[in-house]
């Protein structure tokens, strides 16, 4: 039997117990055959020989010696169990861990011990060191951890926290021990929620890194600390744990909210800049608005009169009456419009974006311009698709687009022959999800060195110009998630593309016209 133990332990590569028996004063009364072996001594020569003098470094007696004292102290039967080193008769060392136990006559005197022990690997203290060492890393990694780490059993009860934890929530680390997790997180906790936090975790945001949510966790003092927290799945041994990290993003939330007051400000001065835009647009086209008004007014006045003196001549005859009264209808409607349009173009325009019909705003577009002297003269010709969809836009901002483009075309075209001014309008759907205008005149074209400047704010091709219609243009372009460039290709004058992007969550179905 013993043969076969033997066998097995050398095949196992196992270390070999020792026994060592001492009586009452520490003196050797047995020694096991593999302690004899190690030591070099043969038992014979060292019964009765004290075993801390003979086999313990000097160095170890002190410790050895205490320890033997306190089985012989203690009234009942305890053990102990350490680790010492012993030394052999050529004075090689070995480390041993150590189990000990009292030995007593039945009256419960002490009369020694038995002892036995198990040769430690020669690294096995490096490792424990080296162990030792890197558990104190991690904790003051942890510890000095801008996030609140805590570990979570399965039932959610808190394992573990670092001193970030404290700092976040104001609590100290024994009155989070043996808690709920749900005491930071009172507002995540559902009333039918199960206490399981796996139960929990399957309702969050699940990444390859683990659980991820934002939620509202509770200072110590009630205040509310808004948090990021991150949970991953631990599982040693079938046993299931999680490590939770809390972020405080409260720097973060106020970071978001005054980026959001600022572009609302922003905003606000785009808008506020497009209006003033419009009134200078209004401003320069007075003089086309007054003589367009002045056309539809006087006719008013005319056939007025001319009822007037039918009136007075006694002739109130039907046939000759309504044909007047329906051009005087006519020509208030004629002015109502141009009125109406010009209200729109100078009204402050309201930021909601509304369904409109693309192909209709072109063509109330260039009815507009025409009121102006410049662009009275320009023929139009409009190459637009008969199934475009509605598109949600601004509709003034769109119309204040379009009418800059037309206007500086017409100015690009001012020496042009009659015949050779003309504006070029082509409106159509791309398979990329946007509609593209394009709107193309027969001037002098656009410089290559200015294209990449056209859209900077205060650059002007034109001695009287201001240099912001067409940046604000672009900006308009851009805040509806278009873009606007120049085509640099096209040689028969310029043309200046932009695309506004079609939104199908709409419902909106496309419209013939």
């Amino acid at each position: 039997m013993q043969e076969t133990t033997d066998i097995i332990m050398d095949y196992l590569e196992l270390p070999r117990p020792i026994a060592v028996v001492l009586d009452a004063a520490g003196n050797i009364e047995h020694l096991s055959d593999e302690a004899c072996k190690l030591l070099g001594y043969s038992l014979q020569s060292v019964l009765g020989v004290n075993w801390i003098s003979l086999c313990l470094p000097s160095s170890w007696q002190l410790k050895a010696k205490a320890v033997f004292d306190s089985l012989a102290q203690r009234r009942q039967n305890q053990s102990e169990q350490y680790v010492y080193p012993i030394m052999a008769k050529n004075g090689d060392r070995f480390m041993f861990s150590w189990h000990s136990e009292a030995r007593r006559d039945p009256s419960g005197a002490f009369i020694g011990s038995i002892t036995t022990g198990i040769k430690v690997r020669d690294n096995a203290l490096q490792e424990k060191n080296s162990l030792l060492q890197s558990a104190a890393r991690n904790q003051a990694v942890l510890d000095n951890a801008i996030e609140a780490i805590i570990s979570i059993n399965s039932s959610g009860t808190i394992t573990h926290v670092n001193k970030t934890t404290e700092k976040i929530f104001g609590y100290k680390e024994y009155e989070l021990i043996g808690h709920n997790m749900w005491m930071l997180l009172p507002d995540a906790k559902l009333a039918d929620k199960k206490t399981n936090i796996s139960h929990y975790l399957m309702t969050g945001i699940t990444t390859s890194s683990g659980f991820n949510r934002e939620l509202k966790a509770r200072h110590k003092d009630g205040h509310c600390v808004p948090i990021e927290l991150t949970v991953a799945e631990i599982t040693i041994a079938g046993v299931q744990s999680f490590t939770g990290i809390m972020r405080d993003i409260s720097e973060r939330k106020l970071s978001e909210e005054r980026l959001r007051q600022s572009k609302e400000e922003v905003q606000q001065a785009l808008d506020h800049l497009a209006h003033l835009d419009r009134l200078h647009i209004a401003s320069e086209m007075s003089t086309g608005i007054a003589h367009e008004l002045n056309q539809p007014l006087t006719a008013i006045s005319m056939y007025a009169q001319a009822c007037r003196n039918l009136i007075k001549k006694g002739q109130l005859d039907n046939p000759a009456l309504l044909p007047t009264l329906s051009r005087i209808d006519n020509q208030a409607q004629r002015a109502g419009e141009i009125i109406r349009n010009i209200r729109a173009l100078v009204d402050k325009q309201n930021p909601h974006h509304q369904l409109t019909d693309i192909n209709a705003l072109i063509h109330n577009t260039i009815e507009l311009a025409q009121v102006d002297i410049e662009c009275r003269t320009v023929q139009f010709e409009c190459y637009c698709s008969e199934q475009l969809p509605m598109i949600e836009i601004v509709l003034g901002q769109i119309q204040q687009v379009l009418l800059n483009l037309i206007r500086n075309a017409c100015d690009a075209m001012v020496n042009n022959e009659p015949d050779d001014k003309w504006i070029t309008i082509i409106c159509e759907k791309k398979p990329t999800g946007f509609i593209t205008i394009r709107v193309r005149d027969r001037g002098v074209g656009i410089n290559h060195e200015h294209a990449d400047k056209l859209f900077q704010a205060f650059f002007s091709t034109k001695s009287h110009g201001m240099g912001m219609g067409l940046a604000i243009s672009h900006s308009i372009i851009t805040s509806h998630g278009g873009q606007m460039k120049v085509n640099q290709n096209y040689k028969d004058g310029a043309e200046i593309t932009f695309t506004l992007p079609i939104m199908p969550v709409l419902g909106a179905q496309p419209h013939e016209h």
